[in-house]
Parts: C-alpha cells; sequence; structure tokens
C-alpha cells in the first residue's frame, strides 16, 4: 500500500481516547516517584496480516508492530540510508549507539530491506555536525532514517531542518531546548527522546550519600555547559544534595564529559580537600578520570565514585568495589529503536501527524546499577530487541 493511501487510511479512524504509556516491562529505580528501568528484550512476535490487505489503523502505538507484507516492494528494494549522529566512537556509551544502529540493520536485512549505514562523527563541532546531516540527508535523496544526538541543544531544529531539506527523517536523542520539539518540523523531525536525566542525576547523587552515611565532602564533576542532559543531571544532584544537609560540596566545575579533564580537576582538588568522601560525575568518562586521580593518591576503594553511561570500565569499578554506581541509559536500545520508528515512518506504516504528543517526545528506559550484583548481570547479559515493536523503547 502507498503510503498516501495508507495516510487516508489512518486519518479516517477516530483515535481511542487512551493510549497504553510505555512498551514492555520496566524496573524502577531505587528512588524517586516516576523513575525509569528496563528490560533488555523486546515484545512477543504478532501473526503477520496477509499480504496485499490493508493494515489495521494504527490506534493502540504501544503494540504497534511492523508487518512486512505491508511494505511496498519498492520501498524494500529502494537503497536506504542509515545514521547515526554522535561525537565519536571514543566513548564507550556512544559506540554502543553505533551497535544499537548495526543490530537495527540485521532487523533489515531480515525483512528484506537495501541499506546502508554511515556514522557521522561531528568530533563535538556543531557546525560540522549540521553539515554532515545536511550532505548525508541530500546524498540520499529523501531515503535516509537517522538518530541524532546534538552537541548542545541550540542545534536540535538545526540538524532536524537539516534533514527535512531532503526528505528524510530523523529522531534526536538528550539535546534540544525546551520550547522546541518535533512537532515544529512535522513530519520529517519524527521523535525525541532522553532517559530522565534529573531522576538519574537525583539516584547517583543518593546512592553516593547514602554510602557515605549521610555526610562528608564532595568533588563534582560536571558534564559539558550548555548540554541539556548535563544540566538535567547537575539538577537531580542539587535536588538530592538538599535533602542532605550534611554534605558539602568542596569543588564543583565542569569536566566536559572528558577523562582527562576530571583527572586533573580530582588531583588538584585532592592537593586542597584530602578528606573528601565522595565524587560525583555527570557521566562515566569523568568517572574514569576521578578513579585514576584516586589511585595516583592511594585512595581508590577508599572514596565514593558515581557516574552515569555505564562505561565497561566502572560497571568493571562496582563489580569490585572501587566505585558506587552508574546509570545503563542502553545506548543500543536508543540508536537501534530510534531508527526502527524513523524506518515505520519512511515506509508508510505510522502517519507522524497521526502520532499522540507522548509518542513524539518521551523518555527511554535507565537502569541504576549500584551493586557488585547488578554489575556482574549488566556484564554478563547481552541485550536483545524485537524491532519489529517500534515503541517498546518508550518507558512507562
Amino acid at each position: 500500500m502507498k503510503k498516501k493511501s495508507f495516510v487516508a487510511l489512518l486519518l479516517s479512524v477516530t483515535m481511542v481516547s487512551a493510549l497504553l504509556a510505555g512498551c514492555g516491562s520496566k524496573t524502577e529505580p531505587a528512588s524517586q516517584p516516576e523513575s525509569q528501568g528496563s528490560e533488555e528484550t523486546g515484545g512477543e512476535t504478532e501473526t503477520q496480516e496477509p499480504a496485499g490487505e490493508a493494515p489495521a489503523a494504527v490506534a493502540d502505538y504501544a503494540s504497534f508492530k511492523i508487518d512486512p507484507s505491508q511494505i511496498p516492494q519498492e520501498k524494500l528494494d529502494t537503497t536506504l540510508y542509515l545514521a547515526v549522529s554522535i561525537r565519536g566512537l571514543q566513548n564507550p556509551y556512544i559506540a554502543t549507539i553505533n551497535e544499537g544502529m548495526k543490530m537495527f540493520a540485521e532487523y533489515l536485512d531480515s525483512i528484506g530491506q537495501k541499506y546502508e549505514m554511515q556514522v557521522l562523527d561531528s568530533g563535538g563541532d556543531n557546525d560540522k555536525e549540521v553539515d554532515n546531516m545536511r550532505q548525508f540527508a541530500a546524498k540520499a535523496g529523501g531515503n535516509a532514517i537517522a538518530y541524532a544526538d546534538p552537541n548542545e541543544d541550540t542545534i536540535a531544529y538545526s540538524l532536524a531542518e537539516a534533514m527535512a531539506e531532503s526528505g528524510g527523517y530523523v529522531g534526536t536523542a538528550w539535546n534540544k531546548p525546551a520550547d522546541v520539539g518535533p512537532a515544529d518540523l512535522t513530519p520529517n523531525w519524527v521523535i525525541h527522546t532522553s532517559p530522565d536525566d534529573k531522576i538519574n542525576g537525583y539516584n547517583i547523587a543518593k546512592v553516593l550519600f547514602d554510602s557515605m552515611g549521610g555526610e562528608g565532602k564532595i568533588f563534582v564533576c560536571q558534564g559539558l555547559l550548555g548540554n541539556t542532559a548535563a544540566n538535567n543531571r547537575y539538577a537531580g544532584l542539587q535536588e538530592a544534595l538538599a535533602e542532605y544537609p550534611n554534605i558539602e560540596v568542596a569543588a564543583d566545575d565542569t569536566a566536559n564529559w572528558n577523562t582527562d579533564e576530571a583527572l586533573q580537576l580530582v588531583e588538584t582538588w585532592l592537593t586542597q580537600t584530602p578528606d573528601v568522601g565522595g565524587i560525583w560525575c555527570a557521566n562515566d568518562n569523568m568517572a574514569t578520570g576521578a578513579l585514576q586521580a584516586l589511585e595516583s593518591k592511594g585512595l581508590k576503594g577508599q572514596v565514593g565514585v558515581v557516574g552515569i553511561d555505564a562505561n565497561t570500565d566502572i560497571v568493571e569499578a562496582i563489580r569490585d568495589g572501587y566505585a558506587t554506581a552508574t546509570v545503563s541509559s542502553n545506548g543500543y536500545l536508543q540508536g537501534g529503536y530510534t531508527l526502527a520508528i524513523c524506518y515505520a515512518v519512511w515506509a508508510g506504516l505510522i502517519d507522524v501527524e497521526a502520532l499522540p504528543a507522548e509518542y513524539r517526545e518521551f523518555a527511554t528506559p535507565a537502569k541504576l546499577i549500584d551493586s557488585p550484583e547488578a554489575a556482574e548481570e549488566h556484564l554478563t547479559s547481552t541485550p536483545t530487541f524485537d524491532f519489529s515493536q517500534v515503541f517498546w523503547c518508550k518507558a512507562d
């Protein structure tokens, strides 16, 4: 069925008044209401409709599944270009986003979709990230889908606009201004997602403070200033600090998500405040630098360290008793499912204009790792997903 006919069918059907809020079961973090968690398997396989029949109108998006028999053969035979727009693969978390794209590509193989993959590496340069997207979309001539992590929130719209100029579809994650979103560039800016960073920043702070007995001095390594994720995680820290009046912030500065910058900061701070009890880091790259600084002073394992991203070295440090907590944002899921949703739109199976607001901007699940047992489980598990159930990635 061609997209135009399918859109007309969707618009002719009355939407149900209440949609299911999430996809798949989720695990609640230790603290705070409305927190997110995840399991790493998708839903069950649904029986496909016979080829040639019109798909049922999409009203219950929570259980919507891609039916390959409803994808026009001309789409399957068209080379689809898929990409992830990122700051570089050196960050272990960002590398999992690329792996998520590869996992989704395996799904495309299974349904006979022609495609090519590309990593759009901006190196943290805003102008380069937007230009990369514009060139990628233009080359694809509208047959493009992408995951984009805007380097700063101010370029989120520009990235979506660069894709829209050539008619492709993009889903952004993490960073965008509060007053701008996918609804401003329908249908090409399909979705914007992010784990709840304020809750994650709060939860790792609470675990750290509890490990310190609720009192003592801490260092704070903030993320990139002007970055939505960094700002929200820091807001979560402030909320936790308000609940623990006996925790004192002895030093606070940005390390720009960078291991070496965090190492230098913490080494300097330790000479000034050797009796620190914990170090709160806005991501695991900086937590790695903090651990290196502690090791150089003979303090590794004596001072609590927390971060976010579930980088392998930090999860191993939690398992071995050298770090306190991290959060898995599940980059595999973020990269793979963002592309899956955009694919369903490109293939004509979902009409973006018919999507409710809560399916244009939503939280993806995250998992708190705060014990050796949880760390071991994370290190030994392999995520598997059913990318046909595209909104399974939506947290409750």
